[in-house]
């Protein structure tokens, strides 16, 4: 069979889906060498496409296409460019898919948080009619629906109204290495002045993520406990929220926030590996991938009390409620000055950490690609 995967949206820019791409394109065809396979990259994106192409094995065939997602050259172009090659199966590893392919697809939908959350992005995702035109039509039109977690399945069921049976749930993995040398450590905490332990946020500074809410809870977590710790929080800010920063910066402990902007790997893990703690307010999401990152490295999690996040995380996390900064800062307070019990979640971090790998999704995912038409 002739098999494409659309990874123009892949690298550390791109976020948790970015990641999830490049880890599917890089070990997909490895398992399945009899294949052939057709990687379509950004040539004009070299963030994403560099170590893309350095990874592939030798059965997967680069195809260059400098087609922005989520435009109209996407629907028109990248349409004829695929419909041209008459491809056994197309795997879209994000809904964007062109409404005129007719050709067996899969497609995976992280999750529908556009059409559970307001905001600005509607606006400019092809506008919002369009965004749910897309997804729809992906879902309608899909051999089989990938999502990365039963609580997303549930609201593909819901809001795209697919039958059960069409979905199947791969979890994701997380690849940073964890061996994070001493000196380092030291040089990445000398960078950004962390002389105290530290709170750990990574992701996007987006709406969903609920940035303002979790440096309330941080701020009256250090107001009421005189306890010295830091908020490091990493990720790009999203063009669509530029007042989130800002907003965040509105409190009384700013001086213990650090930003530091979208990182690389290696920094990424040094980040992790020098943490206290893994915070996350979201209020939604499709998997949680820094979670299980932070896993990896032993950290406990102190996060939202979602759906998503209890079935992902489990044990290994302390829950408290997004909306509630009091909720957030007794959560703090608990794993702060109880050292059994952060030793206890520590442990359970470290042990479910063990379920998820990026070699388990490939093996799952080519079970997919091959499940008869």
């Amino acid at each position: 069979m002739r098999i494409g995967i659309d990874a123009r949206i892949c690298g550390i820019n791109h976020g948790g889906i970015g990641r999830y791409v490049f880890e599917l394109c890089k070990n997909v065809p490895k398992l399945d060498p009899q294949n052939q396979y057709l990687i379509f990259y950004r040539a004009d994106d070299p963030s994403g496409s560099q170590t893309l192409l350095e990874s592939l094995p030798v059965n997967a065939k680069p195809i260059p296409v400098s087609i922005r997602h989520y435009s109209i050259k996407e629907q028109l172009r990248f349409y004829k460019i695929l419909d041209r090659l008459n491809l056994d199966l197309v795997h879209f590893p994000n809904f964007n898919v062109p409404l005129l392919y007719r050709r067996p697809f899969v497609v995976t939908i992280h999750d529908l948080a556009h059409h559970k959350i307001s905001g600005h992005k509607k606006s400019h995702l092809l506008h919002f009619w369009a965004y749910k035109k897309i997804i729809q039509n992906a879902a309608d039109r899909a051999k089989s629906i990938i999502t990365v977690s039963q609580a997303s399945k549930s609201d593909v069921v819901k809001y795209l109204r697919q039958p059960a049976e069409k979905i199947t749930v791969i979890y994701e993995g997380a690849s940073l290495p964890t061996q994070v040398e001493d000196a380092r450590l030291a040089e990445i905490k000398k960078n950004y002045r962390l002389s105290r332990p530290y709170f750990l946020f990574v992701g996007v500074l987006e709406r969903k993520k609920n940035l303002i809410s979790l440096t309330r809870g941080f701020d009256e977590f250090i107001q009421k406990n005189r306890l010295d710790f830091d908020l490091v929080v990493v990720g790009k800010s999203d063009k669509h929220y530029p007042g989130i920063r800002h907003s965040a910066l509105d409190i009384r402990a700013r001086d213990r926030l650090v930003f530091c902007g979208a990182v690389e790997d290696t920094e990424l893990a040094a980040l992790y590996k020098g943490a206290y703690a893994f915070v996350s307010a979201s209020v939604h999401e499709g998997f949680g991938l820094p979670g299980v990152e932070a896993m990896r490295f032993g950290l406990p999690l102190i996060v939202s009390n979602t759906e998503v996040f209890n079935e992902i995380y489990d044990n290994a996390a302390v829950y408290f409620n997004p909306l509630d900064p009091g909720d957030i800062a007794e959560k703090m307070r608990l794993l702060a000055e109880d050292r059994d019990f952060y030793k206890q979640v520590a442990a359970h971090s470290a042990s479910r950490a063990a379920l998820f790998s990026w070699e388990k999704m490939a093996r799952e995912t080519l079970s997919v690609y091959q499940a008869p038409l």
